[in-house]
């Protein structure tokens, strides 16, 4: 076990670990337990962002721990999808049972980015066309396949020096109503974001579209949270055409959104769903879910992964949804969720940085800018307020197009103390970033 303070573990770290995505938060952590993490200099952080929307049963749960345990005297590996396993069978019978695509059979994977890549694979074979329709700013992984059907973000570039890239996605505007780039204001716009879709899926696709691919709420993206009915005006457009709707909910699925599903807040229901994150509550398991017609439209040597459906890994998530539906966590999600909008609502109308605060349940963005006239972009602000965050003893994330987004995503256990403690550290850090500029 290291010693020393954190300055010298970072040194260590930068020396040794390939730093490939960003520069880490320059805090060294060493242990999680409920929604607290604690570094190794014993300073106790509140976890706003719950590892990327994952920990949603919150760090280190006893009932996921126990069962992690007990699988681990018993079979930790034997190349799941060569053979029969119990594990696995118990957890898709129980993803079966509460899935939004009805029926359904699951497919077991790693990450949420082998997830996106086997949707397409699944939506390619099933409907025997090709293209896949993505939104403006989207996120699905970083594989290269989940790379090219995404659009680029501040976060996640596109960089020519990585392509080529794959072809058949398509990109039409994201319902991001603070930013429409069609200059329009709902609802009086129609829904003309979403009804545009059927211009493209007609004039630029020569009606090859296998299926339309979308998080609930855009997660990376900044939590880009469309109209109530948006989703529904594109299920109607994309059932006139034999277009399948498959819907990224590794960040909303399993409780997030104030449901147990985020296609279940919108009311819309899905062909093909992907999981990751909160499936496993910390351990690597992602799954596809998607009718039996077309998972069986795949053919052998299609996809394979060697730690697709890994015992541990799937009594891990057995146990997080046994815990989540036992609890009904998206109940809290959305009693707790209400909360924190209404005390973020009441700090934008004081503080000049925040140009907007908006989201469903435990999954909330808020938008800093320079200016709210202008709604010009604040990125290095929303980097110095999450810095004056953690100084404050909060954890939040970063995201959004320009880098300007505060992610809260705390974990679904999350009481109502917790609230009162995350908002008067958040104001806090306003207070300071706000009297710097």
């Amino acid at each position: 076990m290291y010693e020393g303070n954190a300055e010298e573990i970072i040194r260590e770290y930068d020396r040794y670990v390939a730093k490939h995505v960003s520069e880490p938060f320059p805090i060294v952590l060493t242990r999680g337990e409920g929604v607290y993490l604690t570094d190794i200099e014993g300073k106790r952080y509140l976890d706003f962002w719950a590892g990327i929307a994952t920990v949603n049963v919150g760090h280190g749960n006893p009932m996921v721990q126990e069962a992690v345990r007990k699988q681990m005297d018993e079979l930790v590996h034997c190349a799941s999808m060569s053979y029969y396993t119990l594990p696995a069978i118990d957890l898709a019978k129980k993803l079966c049972e509460v899935a939004p695509v009805q029926p359904c059979k699951a497919l077991f994977l790693t990450s949420g980015s082998e997830a996106t890549d086997v949707m397409t694979k699944v939506a390619r074979r099933g409907s025997g066309k090709h293209k896949i329709i993505t939104l403006f700013g989207a996120y699905h992984g970083r594989t290269t396949g989940a790379h090219s059907i995404a659009g680029p973000t501040a976060t996640y570039h596109k960089s020519p020096a990585l392509g080529p890239y794959a072809a058949g996605a398509i990109q039409v505007p994201a319902p991001y109503c603070y930013r429409c780039v069609l200059g329009l204001v709902y609802p009086e716009c129609g829904l003309q974001c979403a009804k545009m879709i059927e211009a493209f899926i007609e004039h630029g696709t020569q009606g090859d579209v296998a299926a339309f691919f979308a998080e609930p709420i855009s997660g990376v993206g900044g939590i880009v949270t469309p109209p109530q009915d948006y989703f529904k005006e594109v299920k109607k457009i994309l059932d006139r055409h034999g277009i399948l709707l498959a819907l990224d909910e590794v960040q909303t699925g399993l409780g997030r959104t104030g449901k147990l599903w985020g296609s279940e807040t919108f009311e819309v229901r899905p062909d093909i769903v992907t999981l990751a994150k909160a499936l496993g509550n910390g351990y690597p398991i992602a799954a596809v879910l998607a009718a039996p017609n077309l998972t069986d439209a795949l053919k052998p040597g299609d996809h394979y992964s060697t730690w697709g459906a890994n015992p541990v890994m799937c009594a891990a998530a057995s146990a997080t949804l046994d815990y989540i539906t036992e609890n009904r966590l998206w109940e809290n999600a959305d009693r707790i969720g209400q909360l924190i909008l209404r005390g973020l609502r009441e700090l934008e109308e004081h503080y000049g940085l925040i140009g907007d605060v908006r989201g469903r349940g435990l999954m909330i963005g808020v938008e800093i800018v320079k200016d709210k006239k202008s709604k010009e972009p604040g990125p290095e602000e929303c980097a110095a307020l999450r810095r004056s965050c953690a100084d404050k003893g909060l954890i939040v994330g970063t995201g959004g197009w320009y880098r300007n987004v505060i992610r809260v995503q705390p974990p679904l256990v999350i009481k109502e103390e917790h609230v009162d403690e995350g908002l008067k550290a958040f104001e806090e850090a306003l207070k300071v970033v706000d009297s710097s500029r």
